[in-house]
């Protein structure tokens, strides 16, 4: 059985086709700056092995046009047409209340629809990859969404209330919700796997730091709590989104900028974070390439971001009553060697203990970090949110041939 997974960012599209019969990728392409003229398009597969591109993609739809045309025709050729793929799935940032994944209808795109302000740079760009793909495969065509919400159902109210008046949340859904679900359900359940350890009792604190980053609480392999909030503009400072800041100070900025609702926000999600602080990039890499040359503002950034993450580990754990292991994913998380060891430093006190060596060993297979007698867990695992919506969607599928 193939399944197109279709993950859409705010300048990206990426896509995966699965053999669900063996849970393995037939083909893959990564197309990332889209629209622009120099976009960067990479396509792997057994028979071609990595193929790099860079030309003009102006749009998402030119993106899965280009997609679709390396998967059925050419030297890059899998399949023989679109016909041959039986189920699309889509990944959505917000879901509200909904738990799991759902085949896709009218009511459910208005649904993430009247969601988008809640996810501003993720939901629009979903909601468009889901029209376009429909445009492609026609409207009747079997399409199932997962959402960065659904892992995170399990939040309890203590944790994803707000101090607002309680009719807000009673008329209007006024909650946090917490994001990369996908994410962290696959690092809990791998980490299960690779380290022996069954989740049931198990306190983790769960890392995803990319160009969006979060924090996340798990206990018995459930999501306690999650640094995003409402929307993806809480928590910890992202590539250019803010992260938490004292509503006062929104009021106070609009007044003194004379700025409106729509130019807070735009600034708040577009031009702040790793960006806004270091005034070089949004981009942790290339932060990280100045600080090591001396620019104080980009090594400041990389201070403040791992004084964050550090504060969140610190939390939750209290939070879980314990801790008994660290796991680091995304792209930063999985990469950063430096930014790891940043975050971890002087946590000595509390058991967690580092190895140095283990740590910048690159390998991009799961592998744990934590010294010998770290009383502390600390694992890389890579994410593979794709796998997760893929086998969400074979559920759906199934249930819905019934």
């Amino acid at each position: 059985m193939l399944i197109l997974v279709l993950n859409a960012g705010s300048t990206s599209l990426k896509l995966k086709l699965y053999d669900m019969s063996e849970s393995s990728v037939v083909a893959e392409c990564n197309c990332q700056k889209v629209g622009g003229e120099n976009a960067d398009v990479k396509y792997k597969s057994e028979k071609t092995g990595k193929i790099t591109k860079t030309l003009p993609i102006l749009s998402h739809a030119d993106a899965l046009v280009l997609m679709l045309e390396m998967l059925t025709s050419g030297d890059t050729k899998v399949i023989g047409g679109k016909e041959d793929i039986k189920l699309v799935a889509h990944r959505a940032s917000m879901g509200g209340d909904l738990k799991s994944s759902v085949l896709i209808d009218e009511s459910i795109i208005k649904m993430i629809e009247a969601k988008s302000p809640l996810a501003p740079l993720h939901n629009p760009v979903q909601i468009r990859v889901i029209r376009d793909t429909r445009r492609v495969f026609g409207e009747d065509f079997p399409m199932a969404v997962s959402f960065d919400t659904a892992f995170n159902a399990t939040i309890p109210p203590v944790a994803y209330l707000y101090a607002v008046p309680y009719r807000l949340y009673e008329e209007h859904d006024f909650r946090r919700y917490g994001y990369h679900g996908q994410s962290y359900q696959f690092v809990a359940e791998r980490y299960e796997t690779v380290s022996g350890n069954k989740l049931e009792g198990m306190n983790i604190v769960a890392c995803h730091l990319g160009g969006g980053s979060s924090v996340c609480a798990i206990k018995d392999g459930k999501a306690i709590d999650n640094s995003f909030g409402i929307g993806t503009g809480q928590g910890p400072a992202c590539s250019t989104r803010a992260g938490t800041v004292d509503h006062t100070g929104i009021g106070y900025i609009m007044q003194k900028e004379n700025l409106t609702y729509q130019e807070i926000e735009d600034m708040l999600h577009r031009e702040s974070g790793l960006l806004g602080i270091s005034g070089v990039s949004g981009d942790e890499k290339e932060i990280e390439d100045a600080a090591f040359k001396g620019h104080e503002r980009a090594q400041l950034t990389l201070d403040i971001m791992a004084y964050q993450i550090k504060t969140y580990i610190g939390s939750y754990a209290f939070a879980m009553g314990g801790l008994d292991a660290i796991i680091f994913t995304g792209g930063i998380g999985e990469n950063s060697d430096y930014m790891r060891e940043h975050i971890l430093k002087g946590l000595e006190a509390f058991g967690i203990k580092l190895d140095k060596d283990a740590n910048r060993d690159f390998n991009r297979q799961e592998h744990k970090i934590s010294a010998k007698d770290s009383k502390v867990e600390i694992w890389i695992i890579p994410t593979n949110e794709e796998l997760v919506i893929a086998r969400d969607a074979v559920k759906i599928y199934n249930e819905w041939k019934k």
